[in-house]
């Protein structure tokens, strides 16, 4: 019987240090807002015109999770380990604009440079340029302070 009152105990503890430990690492990394003036593709999502919150958060891996939300659209993404970046210190979203077609290429964090170019190939490519010429454009992204 007294085995079992030991085990139960540290059954208990492990739980509650699971738990614990879970919460921890729920924790926001980051969290902010931007605007967006035009509808605009961000991988394979459309996000329309409008504000966005975001939040950086950690995962139990090695990867953290974006999440960008506005009032009709959303969207989550996966960050590795890879985007972390020494040298970023504003928050900044490069938009590469074709026509009336404007498609987000990265996006810069405090620690964290996030990039999303599509990889194509060279036929591609030149058929892309062929359409009309690519400009970009920046959207501010404001970081709330922790």
């Amino acid at each position: 019987m007294r085995y079992l009152s030991k085990l139960f105990v540290v059954a208990v503890g492990l739980l509650s240090i699971g738990i614990l430990s879970s919460s921890v690492s729920a924790k926001d990394v980051l969290v902010g807002s931007f605007t967006l003036a035009h509808p605009t593709k961000w991988k394979n999502t459309l996000l329309s015109a409008g504000e966005y919150r975001f939040k950086l958060a950690r995962t139990q891996t090695d990867t953290n999770l974006l999440s960008i939300h506005g009032s009709k659209d959303a969207l989550d993404i996966l960050v590795f380990a890879q985007s972390a970046c020494e040298t970023c210190r504003d928050g900044a979203l490069k938009v590469d604009v074709q026509g009336d077609t404007r498609v987000v290429t990265s996006l810069d964090l405090p620690g964290y440079h996030l990039d999303f170019k599509a990889r194509r190939s060279a036929s591609e490519s030149r058929e892309q340029l062929a359409k009309a010429p690519v400009s970009s454009e920046q959207v501010a992204v404001h970081v709330n302070s922790n």
